[in-house]
């Protein structure tokens, strides 16, 4: 599959000989060259406006921090983007966590609660929260994830707690109900992340929940670093199990986790259903804080086995396991291939893991260049999205430090960090584009959870960030201008054997120019979850030849467009066809 970059090989070579006119016909030749080069730098300048304040978003969030100093208060929270309404336009979903005066068991104070906000379809949104039906929050926040459970049309919302989960099913009128106890998936430990994915192919989406520590308020105990009272490390508990539910078809789910043989624990903070060896079965990856990643290998019989080591995933280069946060997964080398990113502490990098479509892993942090930018970062929420449409994925990354005194203890550290957006230059390697992508990369931020999406209709995708005890930020995509225009197509996916949302299909979308790949997940990057409809950028291409799916169900369906219209900068709708 050809690559396209940031800038193009120049299609006309120069050639000189010796002679009179060699000097003048070189330096000719060098000016075409770098003009080429300063036009494909201009056609490709990536640009973000912080439209949080203009948009009506007015959340704030609380974590509450205490003297005490309970590590949970540094952790939250996350958010997303779902069309709860299927009016065509992205809501957003906001998680607050609250405080620790009150019991994480009983209903979170009103004030402290989430927030549910609806696109108008004007660039504004208006809070709903309390007209849906979901201010009734339980324990103290952490994520959240919305995918269609029960088959029945529309997006229903999950949350992760410190303290009871809870499922939200979506009415179809603008409304929830709190379904958690009748579906059984309350968890109650500290949960953080999760992902929705048909395991068992049924057609039913099975919902994976990561669970970080064993840690109780009551036992808690202070912790200092260099005479510093700071948040405690994850060395200092014991981890939790994950779970498993696997979804009955009735609305109800079952905890199969010791029977799928995922029944050891970790420090769980990030988890994501992807088929990484493309045999046709979702496997789970899940992101572990100081102990060793996860990389559940699905069977096929509704059991797994952890291949995370022999696949290189487990540790990184160094063999060393990693602070992990967040996931993301994409195509960075357009190769065909889910690779798979990885957000990591300060003082570690983050971690680009080639899938070299043997089942192995190669780390290539270094040799794309994305070492060195996050040596000094802490990393939570991240996604890979063609923010130029240019048919490559650029990365976006969140920091935040955990510790608020951490420059204390090493004064080349900040608690409020910048975030970052990463540049693919075409060449399996990335360049830090942030200090020319808009004045929100140079303010400093304590950033967790990361969700991308078209909230604007403009087929630009926008990211929206989460943070701890501060703002959120949702920065709309300004990339694509009068003189700086590529074209896209968007692909909303519609199961009818399979899931109903698509997740876990593989979708080629072919121009006459190169194929590209993606596969529908839900969930990912840190506590949070991002729009369902897949995204392809396609650069100056002004033709699709053909889509194609790969549905769960096994169904392969080809949508051949050279003889009807051509999807170019609008969204396709395309539905399971039967056998």
């Amino acid at each position: 599959m050809t690559n396209a970059g940031y800038t193009e090989k120049l299609k006309n070579h120069c050639y000189f000989s010796p002679g009179a006119e060699t000097e003048i016909f070189l330096l000719s030749c060098l000016i075409i060259i770098f003009s080429a080069v300063a036009l494909a730098t201009a056609e490709t300048e990536i640009h973000f406006t912080d439209q949080t304040h203009a948009a009506g978003i007015h959340f704030k969030h609380t974590n509450g921090a205490s003297k005490q100093k309970y590590l949970p208060e540094t952790m939250g929270a996350g958010g997303l983007f779902f069309d709860y309404n299927n009016d065509g336009h992205l809501d957003i979903y906001l998680v607050n966590s609250g405080t620790f005066s009150q019991d994480v068991q009983s209903t979170r104070h009103v004030n402290h609660s989430d927030v549910l906000y609806q696109n108008n379809g004007d660039g504004t949104f208006v809070d709903r929260t309390a007209k849906a039906g979901l201010q009734q929050n339980h324990g103290y926040g952490m994520g959240c994830l919305a995918a269609d459970y029960d088959n029945d049309g529309d997006a229903d919302l999950y949350l992760t707690n410190f303290g009871k989960n809870q499922l939200y099913r979506n009415n179809g009128d603008g409304t929830f109900t709190d379904v958690t106890s009748q579906a059984g998936v309350g968890d109650g430990s500290w949960s953080v992340s999760a992902s929705f994915g048909d395991f068992n192919l049924d057609g039913y989406l099975d919902l994976y929940v990561t669970n970080y520590l064993d840690y109780q308020l009551e036992t808690a105990h202070a912790c200092f670093l260099e005479g510093v009272h700071i948040y405690c490390g994850p060395h200092e508990y014991p981890g939790a199990s994950d779970t498993l539910y696997r979804n009955n078809g009735d609305g109800t789910f079952t905890d199969v986790t010791a029977r799928a043989g995922l029944h050891k624990g970790g420090k769980g903070l990030g988890t994501l259903f992807t088929d990484y060896n493309s045999d046709g079965y979702p496997d789970i990856f899940v992101a572990n804080d100081a102990v060793p990643d996860f990389l559940y290998h699905n069977n096929g019989d509704g059991t797994f086995t952890d291949v995370a080591l022999t696949a290189g995933v487990a540790y990184n280069a160094e063999g060393r396991a990693t602070a992990s946060m967040g996931i993301a997964t994409g195509d960075y080398d357009s190769d065909g291939l889910p690779d798979l990113f990885v957000t990591n502490f300060s003082l570690e990098i983050n971690s680009l893991f080639h899938n070299d479509s043997d089942g192995l892993y190669t780390m290539t942090t270094f040799e794309t260049g994305l070492a060195d930018p996050s040596f000094s970062q802490l990393g939570f929420g991240t996604q890979f999205l063609d923010a130029d449409n240019d048919g490559t994925l650029e990365l976006f990354v969140a920091n935040g430090h955990v510790w608020d005194n951490v420059s204390k203890i090493t004064p080349s550290l900040s608690y409020k960090q910048q975030c970052q957006i990463f540049g693919n230059i075409g060449i399996g390697q990335y360049r830090d584009l942030s200090e020319t992508a808009g004045p929100f990369f140079k303010r400093s931020v304590v950033a967790r959870g990361v969700a991308i999406g078209d909230y604007n209709n403009d087929g630009a995708v926008d990211i929206l960030v989460t943070c701890c005890g501060e703002p959120p930020a949702l920065l709309r995509n300004d990339s694509q201008t009068a003189h700086q225009k590529n074209n896209w197509v968007k692909i909303r996916l519609v199961g009818t054997e399979s899931n109903r949302d698509g997740i876990g299909a593989k979708v080629w979308v072919q121009t006459n120019k190169n194929t590209q790949f993606k596969e529908a997940t839900c969930g990912g990057s840190y506590a949070s979850s991002s729009e369902p409809t897949l995204h392809f950028g396609i650069g100056r291409q002004e033709m699709i030849r053909s889509i194609e799916v790969k549905w769960q169900s096994g169904r392969s369906q080809i949508v051949d467009f050279s003889n009807t219209e051509n999807p170019v900068n609008q969204v396709v709708r395309i539905i399971e066809t039967s056998l």
